[in-house]
């Protein structure tokens, strides 16, 4: 079955936009024609940021791409209420489909931020932190309920190429 993938990314930083190239050509190299891929930020028709689409134009069309989809590929970096917004899409499509496993959506969630705290955490820093005051924390936080329903029904990666190669697999 042909794999056909939404990416959910920011797509308003020079940043996010390579970033979103950068995973788009790796998934086209190592899928090649088993892939199909929608990422919104060459949607032109609604995210064409030179012209104005609606906020409805915009939802329609991207969510006609995740009814399409067969896996969400999600990056959870930053705060982006979209990625959050179509991550919660996702697992309403598959509560609701819960008895009909072949219309299951999977949910590959990235989350590349280097201040993991099972990899930075010590006793020091946590002192340190905690004379600091208010908005110090050296640890990240992630929002855990997108973060559960990218686990309930798919996995999360810290490395892109450890995502694309769970979908090769798939």
């Amino acid at each position: 079955m042909k794999k056909r993938i939404y990416l959910a990314n920011g797509l308003f930083s020079i940043a996010d936009r390579k970033f979103n190239e950068e995973i788009y050509n790796k998934l086209k190299e190592k899928l090649g024609e088993d892939v199909e891929i929608y990422a919104p930020q060459f949607n032109l028709a609604i995210n064409d940021k030179t012209k104005s689409a609606s906020s409805i134009d915009i939802y329609n069309g991207d969510t006609e791409k995740l009814e399409w989809a067969n896996i969400l590929l999600a990056v959870l970096d930053g705060e982006d209420l979209g990625v959050a917004t179509e991550i919660g899409f996702v697992a309403g499509w598959n509560d609701a489909y819960r008895t009909e496993p072949e219309k299951q959506k999977i949910i590959v969630g990235i989350y590349t931020d280097n201040r993991d705290i099972s990899k930075t955490y010590s006793e020091d820093k946590n002192k340190d932190m905690q004379s600091c005051g208010v908005a110090e924390c050296q640890y990240p936080y992630i929002n855990l309920y997108t973060v559960g329903a990218v686990k309930n029904y798919g996995k999360l990666f810290a490395m892109p190429e450890d995502a694309i190669d769970y979908i090769s697999k798939l």
